[in-house]
């Protein structure tokens, strides 16, 4: 009966340090592609946000700026499925970045300009 006990214990702790050391790498690696993609986005915005406010709204350079923008937010999805909202700073979990995304954020500060 007690041996019984005893290889049920080892058993059992073998099973939970397996599943300790497995799931520890990729829970980094996940941190690791978060904050790049964090990282990515919020550097991204802040480029489409100088644009907005140097050139306007529908000027090419906001155009293109959002444009990168968006390839972030695909990246990121791409990698992990989620995205990150600066504007909220809060991680997403829906691809829902068209209809959720402040595009317009701080638009009191934007001037539409067309004329560079």
């Amino acid at each position: 009966m007690r041996d019984r006990k005893l290889g049920s214990l080892v058993g059992g702790l073998a099973i939970s340090a397996a599943l300790v050391l497995s799931s520890g790498p990729r829970a980094l690696a996940n941190d690791d592609s978060r904050s790049r993609c964090r990282s990515r986005v919020e550097k991204a915005d802040a480029h489409y946000r100088d644009e907005l406010r140097e050139h306007g709204k529908h000027s090419a350079k906001a155009d293109e700026a959002r444009g990168k923008l968006k390839e972030e937010l695909e990246k990121c999805w791409a990698d992990d499925h989620i995205w990150y909202d600066p504007h909220r700073r809060e991680w997403r979990t829906d691809r829902d970045w068209d209809r959720r995304y402040d595009w317009d954020h701080d638009s009191d500060h934007d001037r539409d300009r067309d004329d560079h």
